[in-house]
């Protein structure tokens, strides 16, 4: 009785512990969450500084400076030539020059230029304000457009590298985008895809085809779209091409190991992820380990920057919602 006592004493305070560690994980999650927001909300003022939309600004800016200049100028030399004029054909105190038609036109030619330069700066206030809206808004519907696209082909792109990096009689979590995985979490690459789809390829063959396909997607949506109004997209974009392009020889090499000529060569492989640490270096490793690493390497930051990706379609998607309740 005191032992099945203990038992339960035991399991309740387990129990216990499990849940203030799971609270303790969950306050964790939202606080990361939060400086994640933070830094976000950072990096992209940062970039906005740097965007080609600012410095369509400034040279719109400089612009309207220059025209006011120009009107307020010629306003000064009126004024200038009607005093003059009014010195030299009137003494002190006369007014008589108040039924002079010269003086009237001058004077009227001035007041012309003050309306002028109010006007235009009004315009040219309206006309960039509406500009900018409109190119804002024709920037979004262009991503929103390209995603419709470039969505799915990150969805097959992450259910072909989780499986990659998952061994055979592991969790399959087909949709994660960030992991931690290691060399040794790559020893089953060769094996056949999990996904029925897939017919049974090889993981590293399917996984080698949609990384092309969204990188071509990615491609396709760099260049239809000048990103004046949303850097930190085109950054995160260009980061993903760039990594696939550095690391395509590498997958390629990989994928090559997999035929039937080349059976020794990827034992040898397989034998070295098993036996791998979990950060190995990169310059001490042998060639076919060298040559999986850099692939791994390129997943970690194919995963950076396809989380930088969709969490700022995430807050283009928030800031629309916000913009289209306004109206």
């Amino acid at each position: 009785m005191a032992s099945s006592l203990d038992r339960s004493e035991r399991e309740a305070a387990k129990k216990k512990n499990e849940a203030a560690e799971e609270r303790k994980r969950v306050k964790e999650d939202r606080k990361n969450d939060v400086q994640a927001k933070k830094q976000r909300k950072t990096a992209r003022s940062k970039s906005k500084k740097k965007s080609a939309a600012r410095y369509d600004t400034r040279a719109m800016m400089k612009t309207m400076a220059m025209s006011v200049s120009i009107l307020l100028l010629v306003f000064l030399v009126l004024e200038a030539v009607l005093l003059i004029w009014k010195a030299v054909k009137f003494g002190p105190g006369d007014t008589s020059y108040t039924n002079n038609d010269t003086y009237w036109h001058l004077l009227n030619i001035s007041d012309t230029c003050i309306g002028f330069l109010v006007g235009i700066l009004a315009m040219d206030i309206l006309n960039y304000f509406e500009r900018g809206q409109k190119a804002r808004r024709d920037e979004e519907r262009a991503i929103i457009r390209h995603n419709r696209i470039v969505k799915p082909a990150i969805d097959m792109y992450l259910a072909r590298k989780n499986s990659l990096i998952t061994p055979a009689g592991e969790d399959f979590k087909p949709f994660q985008v960030v992991t931690n995985a290691t060399p040794r979490d790559l020893k089953d690459l060769f094996g056949p895809s999990p996904i029925n789809t897939d017919s049974k390829r090889m993981k590293i063959a399917t996984f080698e085809y949609y990384t092309k396909k969204l990188n071509v997607a990615f491609m396709n949506m760099a260049e239809d779209i000048n990103f004046d109004y949303n850097p930190e997209i085109c950054d995160a974009v260009l980061a993903f091409i760039n990594e696939t392009t550095y690391g395509r020889s590498a997958l390629d090499s990989i994928v090559a190991y997999g035929d039937d000529g080349n059976r020794t060569v990827r034992n040898s492989l397989i034998r070295q992820l098993k036996e791998s640490s979990d950060n190995p270096d990169i310059f001490e490793a042998g060639d076919e380990l060298n040559t999986a690493l850099i692939v791994l390497h390129m997943i970690h930051a194919q995963e950076d920057a396809l989380k930088k990706y969709l969490d700022a379609l995430e807050e283009l998607d928030h800031a629309s919602q916000r913009r289209i309740k306004k109206l």
